[in-house]
Formats: structure tokens, C-alpha cells, sequence
């Protein structure tokens, strides 16, 4: 097995909460006094046909704002809601492993994820990510979105990387998968433990 020098790292369910799934976006809606299950009808339905161009960096967050929640009637404004948007955002347990293999010193680190620009960029400041990534793989900025093996390939050619010197790491199978068909080392977030024993398995030390 190659020399590990690279790990590339999900936000989204392993250092931070989800940005903007179900479940904070159910949350802010009941902030507002909007039924949560108006994001399985009207909002959700808003929500879905927009949501790819939101998070592939084509629609910025007020284009989206516009075309989901204020195309219907609504007493509050774009930056009371926003706001509300950004609070969701929380560090979780996988924060401190993220913390541990940036403090050794050993390998570059990046994100790559699927995120949306002002949400993905506020979360960036908010949690002092530029402590720990020397680059950021977002899908706001490539306009591709995981599983797509281009934003892999992609990530892999800028930072001038092969694959097989690189982990990466997602709680979603799915994009775990396409990093491994890419040719990457590839790594199923469950918990911080689990964590530390696969990144133990390919000598990666913290």
C-alpha cells in the first residue's frame, strides 16, 4: 500500500452537522410557525427541484430563498431566515479526530463535500476550518456534486494528489463507493472510534 499523504474529509454528518437536510431544514420551519410537513408539499417540493442547482454552486442562497420559501407568502424576511439557517450548523464528536491528524503535522487535508456556497463558506469562518484543510473541494465551487466521480477527480487534480495516496471519508456509502471506484482509499464514517481504528489500518497516525 502506498504511503498515505492526503485525507479528504466530508463535513456534512462527520465534523459538522448536515448544512441543510431534513432535518434542519424542518427545524427553521418550525421556527417560523410553518407546519413541518409543509416540507413534504409545497417547500418540499419547492425544495427538490431547485436543490441540485443550490448545492452545485448555480443558485445563490437568496436565488433559492426566492424560488422556494418566498414564492410563497411570508411575513419575515430573507435575513431573519438566513440567520436561522446558519445557527443549524453545530460541530459534532468527529471534529476532534479531524483536530488530531491536522495537529500531527503528516498530511495535507481538504474538504469535499456537497454544500451550497454561503452555507459551506459560513461554516468554513464559524468553525475555523482554515485551521485544519489547506483547500476546500466543494461542490459550490467544482458545480459538481458527489457521487459524480468528476468532483473525486477533480479534487485529485488540483491538489496535483493520486488516488492511491489518498483517504477520503463520508458518512454516506454511496459516496464512499465512488471514491473507491476512483481509486481512493475510502473510509465509511460511523462514529469517532470507528474512525480512529480504519485511519489506524492505514497506518495514518494521530
Amino acid at each position: 500500500m502506498s504511503n498515505i499523504t492526503s485525507i479528504f474529509w466530508d463535513l456534512g454528518g462527520v465534523v459538522l452537522t448536515n448544512a441543510w437536510d431534513r432535518e434542519q431544514r424542518v427545524h427553521v420551519l418550525n421556527e417560523f410557525n410553518i407546519r413541518a410537513a409543509d416540507e413534504l408539499n409545497e417547500f418540499g417540493d419547492r425544495h427538490r427541484e431547485v436543490a441540485a442547482l443550490f448545492e452545485s454552486g448555480k443558485f445563490s442562497l437568496q436565488e433559492y430563498l426566492n424560488l422556494t420559501l418566498f414564492g410563497m407568502p411570508q411575513i419575515f424576511t430573507h435575513d431573519q431566515f438566513k440567520e436561522k439557517m446558519f445557527e443549524q450548523s453545530k460541530s459534532l464528536p468527529g471534529m476532534e479526530v479531524l483536530k488530531q491528524v491536522a495537529g500531527s503535522g503528516k498530511y495535507f487535508l481538504a474538504s469535499l463535500n456537497n454544500e451550497s456556497k454561503e452555507l459551506n463558506e459560513h461554516r468554513i469562518r464559524h468553525f475555523d476550518l482554515f485551521n485544519y484543510f489547506g483547500a476546500f473541494f466543494s461542490s459550490c465551487y467544482l458545480n459538481i456534486m458527489k457521487p459524480n466521480p468528476e468532483i473525486y477527480r477533480a479534487a485529485l487534480n488540483i491538489s496535483h494528489r493520486k488516488a492511491e495516496e489518498c483517504v477520503f471519508i463520508d458518512d454516506r456509502s454511496q459516496n464512499v463507493e465512488a471514491a473507491r471506484h476512483c481509486g481512493m482509499h475510502a473510509i465509511h464514517y460511523k462514529d469517532p472510534d470507528q474512525l480512529r481504528v480504519e485511519l489506524d489500518k492505514l497506518n495514518i497516525s494521530i
